[in-house]
């Protein structure tokens, strides 16, 4: 009898060491059959051998499940708010703040923080910025830091001169500055499973939310306040919204912003 895909996905999370339950469910069999159909996979049963005897396919559908789209100052008027209010009202306040990008996908939310700092002169002994994602495969490339157009279209031309090289050899593909990089620390984090630990001023969970169900949406929401600092802020993506953010000791100041009261 062939393997349905609740039996699936309830052995499929026990391989991967991963929380499917906390992902809509339409979402993770679409993302499944879609990578079963790239590597003509012909059923769950042939998929659920592939997970666990074959390391390379393993890895494959854990990249392909994440969420790996992403871009520059993607919002910008978000970011607009972040550099002239809430930056200047943090540095004002503290001699260091820490920043929390989770999940960063391809780097260039982090990045994006770093220009914002260097444009602020804000020396970077001031500020710490961490970026974590479950992709292995997506984490190097953003240590890379090598992008094309569809990642900088809400770049300026000032800061693509500025913080940017044109890669020879490739077609509008840049490669962002080694100083900037440098002011960016990445880690492999399942942020559904794994404890969360140190304290953070300003924590980024963009579009992140929306792929999940609505007790894990709460339960991370929770996780990130509990390792916020009052007076931090949460930053999310421009459709995601916490209704009764006051439970959670949050407060929404302006679109995807919410600061946490304690």
């Amino acid at each position: 009898m062939a393997v349905s895909f609740e039996e699936f996905k309830n052995q499929a999370k026990k391989i991967l060491d991963i929380d499917l339950d906390g992902y809509k469910l339409d979402r993770v069999e679409r993302r499944t059959k879609s990578l079963m159909r790239r590597h003509n996979v012909k059923d769950f049963d042939e998929c659920l051998n592939l997970l666990k005897h074959d390391t390379e396919f393993k890895d494959a559908y854990l990249n392909h499940f994440t969420i790996n789209t992403s871009e520059f100052f993607r919002n910008p008027e978000n970011f607009d708010f972040l550099k002239n209010n809430i930056f200047p009202e943090m540095f004002a306040e503290k001699r260091k703040i820490k920043i929390w990008s989770a999940p960063c996908s391809n780097g260039s939310e982090p990045y994006t923080l770093a220009i914002i700092l260097n444009e602020l002169n804000i020396d970077p002994s001031r500020y710490e910025i961490l970026a974590s994602d479950l992709d292995r495969s997506i984490l190097e490339k953003a240590k890379k830091g090598e992008y094309r157009e569809n990642s900088l279209k809400n770049v300026s031309d000032r800061y693509l001169k500025k913080y940017f090289t044109a890669i020879d050899g490739e077609n509008s593909a840049y490669r962002l500055n080694t100083d900037i990089k440098s002011q960016v620390k990445f880690e492999q984090k399942d942020l559904i499973n794994a404890p969360y630990s140190g304290s953070w001023d300003l924590i980024l969970c963009r579009n992140f939310f929306i792929y999940l169900t609505k007790d894990m949406k709460n339960y991370l929401i929770n996780k990130f306040t509990n390792v916020l600092n009052t007076g931090g802020y949460l930053f999310l993506g421009n459709t995601e919204y916490i209704f009764s953010p006051d439970k959670y000791g949050l407060e929404k100041i302006f679109q995807s912003f919410y600061k946490f009261n304690g």
